[in-house]
């Protein structure tokens, strides 16, 4: 019937809905490689980072590391080298912050990536610091900004205050090596002083910024590659170490021992991917629960409807079919029915990729990601049609060939197919739904409340009427001196806004998964051999603690007086304070940057812990020095104390910017309550899926025991009718059904309730200060 249809159809399109919508989530974070040639001979080249001084990640390494790869390697056909550098494009008279990218001139040639219109860059492009201004355009970016126009070959814009000339575009769907990080304009590395004015480091070997990925010779296999390399890594270790003063023994001997790995390259590297993977595959968990549910609720289906038929396949046996043409008659129905539900699916998945797309926070991730389903999600959708048709339809279609013929063919009251084992299988798969059901409402429960734990947890700071945003004057090529008037200016005229109480700001930005860590020496502290002595630090402006609503243990705040050429002050936070001074006053002590420089810092305040790059990071060791004191000045986050709602005060705080200087683009202008919501995204998503599975699991499952139930009651109806003859009450019948219900629903919560708590120690790392068991 039209109904019957309706309820398969659209239950089967449930569970293959959710499933393919998490499935191409995880093809494209997970699975997909990148758009380039032979992507499965890149491999990406991983070690361990220096600490000292200021540090970048593990997995970076030096320019001149880069080319001691590039040019003395013997197991490679090319490396290339990129490194990420937002830019300030001023074109037509507008200036614009874009996410740019660094590379080597060979970057294309090892990919082999043509470009769309004009050329790539070749090695001749990066040769000489300084001395090639030319630029190459995303596609993306070349028809937002440009129109599209094959005219902006050859032309000149500036970037961060240097004319380039354009002499490419990227093709589309290519947005890098790193997934998560589009690069709108593309520059030579070899043009780096001008593209990160405040800080050069070209030749510093000491500085480790690139990312270095390589494609391996057709004959040379990762194994192979990493031996060699490795021999090649300890050579060149050995040549750095000469250059680092004092070093001791035991220094030496792990500085030269440090391993490098050759990872496969052939998705790329991506941070985004790291954060991705657990939850995704926990995704894919629950929506494969959720379509077993699904599966179990068009079973039962299927089982009512070949009762309703019994009589009709007893003829046909009768007359001499076989069993197998009735099963192959079933399972084509089955077949049908699930491809109708993939194909509706589809739409389904289309639909909600589209939606968690719209959500994603980050504009970068949210281009690289399609909602258009691809040749492999398409795969997907029909071998889960199929594995479906088979999980729903095989039992029915067996059962359906099994009637009792005599009984049957006389239609005999209680000859109902399969009797008493026949209604045991559809309580069976109704147990199982209600098992099911309660690990996915569980596993909601359980992310839910991590959810919650995390919203609620007081980051050490107020952040509501709180305005944040962020600039860099750098980028338009302003020196030092300049940026730190603007950054004084841009502050007083904030601070004389009406509805704005303070203004304040910092070099690292709240929230952002944003680290700037130095290795630190303290006065009468001698470290233990491979103690880390690199705390996080933070270049802030004077009142930041008091805008910000983090309260002084002891000492005092940093003022305006604490500028260069005055003496160089630090502030600590009391994780710091405990961990070097124990229960001693840390204010007046000395502490020092790095390896060989003095300790002439003086710590003159402690301030209250504070979360800062994550609400999951536990807090840190944490410095704070003046900004004004800092030797390189880049972007900066400004922090405005708002006297009521702090979206309110956006366009003020604009034309103040542009009062100040009307060729600064400001950017990432938000309430820092939506920077902290948005960092928690993925905990979010998680939460919010997992209870909307949950929450259909339940529905499925509520649908298979009324489905169920009814079944049952028609078929008691003569015996229900007789106990209500001899004098049975209403009550005592009512109970003779809910007692099936009560049993059913016990079952499988006797199942559920320990499976669930043995299943939720799996998911235990994605949770919040909430254990699983």
């Amino acid at each position: 019937t039209p109904a019957f249809t309706l309820v398969v159809v659209v239950t089967l399109a449930l569970g293959i809905g959710a499933n393919t919508a998490i499935f191409s989530l995880t093809d494209q974070v997970l699975l997909r490689l990148l758009p380039v040639k032979a992507p499965e001979r890149l491999v990406v080249l991983d070690g361990p980072g220096a600490f000292q001084g200021r540090t970048f990640n593990n997995g970076t390494f030096s320019y001149p590391m880069y080319r001691d790869f590039r040019d003395r390697s013997t197991v490679f056909d090319g490396v290339l080298a990129r490194f990420p550098a937002p830019l300030t494009v001023m074109a037509d008279g507008q200036a614009e912050r874009v996410s740019g990218e660094l590379v080597s001139g060979n970057y294309f040639d090892v990919l082999g990536v043509r470009a769309y219109i004009g050329r790539t860059f070749t090695p001749d492009d990066d040769r000489t610091p300084g001395g090639h201004p030319v630029a190459m355009l995303s596609h993306h970016y070349w028809t937002r900004r440009f129109g599209a126009d094959p005219g902006v070959l050859n032309r000149t814009v500036t970037l961060n205050g240097l004319p380039m000339t354009i002499v490419g575009v990227t093709p589309p769907g290519f947005y890098g090596i790193v997934i998560g990080e589009n690069p709108d304009v593309m520059v030579p590395v070899a043009m780096k002083a001008q593209m990160t004015p405040t800080w050069d480091d070209l030749q510093n070997r000491k500085s480790r910024w690139l990312t270095i990925m390589a494609r391996l010779k057709d004959v040379v296999s990762r194994e192979q590659a990493e031996a060699a390399m490795n021999v090649l890594y300890r050579q060149i270790n050995e040549q750095e170490l000469e250059e680092i003063q004092n070093p001791s023994a035991s220094f030496r001997q792990r500085f030269v021992a440090k391993h490098l790995f050759l990872n496969a390259g052939q998705k790329g590297r991506s941070d985004l991917r790291n954060d991705f993977s657990t939850p995704i595959l926990v995704l894919m968990g629950m929506v494969g629960l959720v379509l077993l549910i699904a599966c179990a609720n068009v079973a039962n289906l299927l089982l009512a409807r070949g009762a309703a038929r019994h009589k009709d396949v007893a003829i046909r046996l009768a007359l001499g079919a076989s069993r197998g043409a009735i099963v192959r008659q079933r399972l084509v129905e089955s077949v049908l029915l699930s491809a109708v539900g993939a194909a509706l699916g589809l739409l389904l998945a289309w639909w909600t990729s589209s939606l968690l797309l719209r959500t994603l926070p980050f504009d970068e991730a949210a281009r690289t990601l399609s909602a258009a389903p691809d040749a492999r999600v398409i795969v997907f959708a029909v071998a889960a049609s199929l594995a479906t048709a088979l999980l729903f339809g095989l039992a029915p279609a067996l059962q359906s060939t099994r009637p009792a013929l005599t009984s049957t063919l006389k239609d005999e009251s209680g000859s109902v197919v399969g009797g008493t084992g026949h209604a045991r299988v559809r309580k069976g798969l109704v147990v199982a739904q209600v098992c099911l059901s309660v690990l996915l409402l569980a596993g909601a429960a359980l992310f839910a409340r991590s959810l919650y734990n995390l919203r609620t947890l007081n980051p050490g700071f107020q952040a509501d009427q709180l305005l944040s945003f962020s600039l860099n004057p750098s980028l338009n090529g302003y020196p030092r001196a300049r940026s730190l008037t603007i950054f004084q200016r841009l502050e007083e005229e904030i601070a004389k806004l009406p509805d704005v109480r303070s203004a304040t700001a910092a070099v690292i930005s709240l929230m952002t998964n944003s680290d700037w860590s130095s290795t630190v020496k303290v006065e009468g502290y001698q470290p233990k051999e491979g103690e880390d002595m690199n705390p996080n630090v933070n270049g802030v402006g004077p009142g930041y603690f008091s805008t910000m609503g983090q309260p002084l243990v002891g000492g005092r705040e940093f003022t305006v007086k604490d500028a260069d050429g005055a003496p160089k002050v630090a502030i600590i936070n009391e994780t710091m304070a405990k961990y070097f001074f124990g229960g001693q006053n840390a204010v007046g002590h000395r502490i020092g940057w790095g390896r060989g420089k003095a300790i002439d810092i003086e710590i003159v305040g402690v301030v209250k812990d504070s979360r800062a790059s994550s609400m999951r990071r536990a807090v840190p060791r944490f410095v704070y020095i003046p900004y004004m004191q800092d030797e390189e000045i880049g972007p900066m986050t400004f922090y405005v104390r708002a006297r009521a709602d702090a979206a309110h005060i956006g366009a003020s705080v604009r034309e103040a910017a542009q009062r100040v200087d009307p060729n600064l683009p400001i950017y990432e202008m938000k309430t820092m309550t939506t920077v902290i919501d948005e960092s928690l995204y993925i905990e979010r998503m998680v939460a919010a899926l997992s209870i909307a599975f949950g929450a259909l699991a339940t529905l499925l499952a509520a649908i298979g025991l009324y489905g169920v139930m009814s079944y049952s009651v028609t078929r008691r109806t003569r015996e229900i009718g007789i106990r209500m003859a001899l004098g049975a009450e209403r009550t005592s019948v009512m109970w003779l059904v809910l007692k099936e219900v009560a049993l059913m629903i016990g079952i499988g919560l006797a199942v559920g309730v320990p499976l669930a708590t043995a299943l939720s120690r799996v998911v235990e790392s994605q949770l919040f200060e909430l254990s699983a068991r």
